[in-house]
């Protein structure tokens, strides 16, 4: 009957440690799935190719600012000199876009992360609902 007893516990150790293995083989498998899918979700190239209107577009307008701002700057005058209708005009119009812009970049990276709408936040308008 020891005999007996052991044998059965042999078994139940061999099929534990056969439980023990597959569950550690799914969860390699999962973890490799998720870092497939974050990276392949990260991948500036893969953002690119699925975005590629957008991301032109920003880089024209980043690349737009910056060359102005550093032209600015030189001590020429020009067209959009600190005097006149068209500074003024040419301000608001930089205020707009970056405004704009930044409201377009913010939804795309939160449908690119998969982050749910506002209407589910706790918050509205800055205030916690009642």
């Amino acid at each position: 009957m020891p005999d007996d007893r052991i044998d059965e516990i042999e078994k139940k150790k061999r099929e534990l440690e056969a439980e023990l293995k597959r569950i550690q083989d799914e969860l390699d498998e999962s973890m490799d799935r998720v870092r497939t899918d974050v990276s392949s979700k990260l991948d500036p190239v893969e953002i690119i190719k699925r975005h590629p209107l957008p991301i032109v577009g920003f880089s024209i307008l980043a690349g737009f600012f910056v060359g102005h701002r550093r032209s600015g700057g030189s001590g020429e005058r020009s067209l959009f000199s600190d005097d006149g209708l068209a500074h003024i005009l040419w301000h608001e119009l930089k205020k707009l876009a970056t405004r704009k812009a930044v409201t377009l970049a913010s939804e795309y990276v939160e449908d690119i992360m998969g982050l749910e709408s506002d209407e589910s936040s706790p918050l509205t308008n800055g205030k916690p609902e009642n």
